[in-house]
């Protein structure tokens, strides 16, 4: 496991997930890589958000995402290795398996449940759609 994705969402288990991913890295002296999804809105509410306000939204989201990484890097203080972070706009499915397939991670770790019950309730869990079409080996962290 040289290289581990870790995909978080601000939730409690997505905090279990980074430090599970922090335990794993020192053990293998992992590159690691924390990855931020904010949603579009436009995907659930396609007529419910006025265009004249979109815009900033996705400014809030992003700076919410931006924080939350920012957050997260601070859990990997002292951790020797290489650590980065990505943000990414779009389904958080889909753009967690494109990044971890693309970017050759040996390793994806997340949280079961994150925040969105929502989405989860109508669309079914990230986690369960990930494990589903994800071509790498996953980590779920309760």
């Amino acid at each position: 496991m040289k290289k581990i994705l870790v995909a978080i969402d601000g939730s409690e288990n997505s905090t279990k997930a980074l430090e599970k991913a922090k335990e794993l890295a020192l053990l293998n002296n992992s590159e690691l890589m924390i990855l931020n999804v904010v949603s579009d809105l436009r995907n659930y509410h396609p007529y419910v958000i006025d265009r004249v306000y979109e815009s900033e939204i996705n400014k809030v989201l992003l700076e919410h995402g931006k924080k939350l990484l920012d957050e997260a890097l601070k859990i990997f203080e002292g951790y020797e290795g290489k650590v980065g972070t990505s943000i990414k706009c779009g389904d958080a499915a889909r753009e967690i398996i494109e990044m971890a397939e693309k970017g050759g991670y040996d390793l994806l770790v997340m949280g079961s449940r994150g925040l969105n019950a929502l989405s989860r309730a109508m669309l079914g869990s990230v986690s369960n759609k990930v494990l589903n079409h994800i071509k790498i080996s996953v980590l779920i962290v309760r």
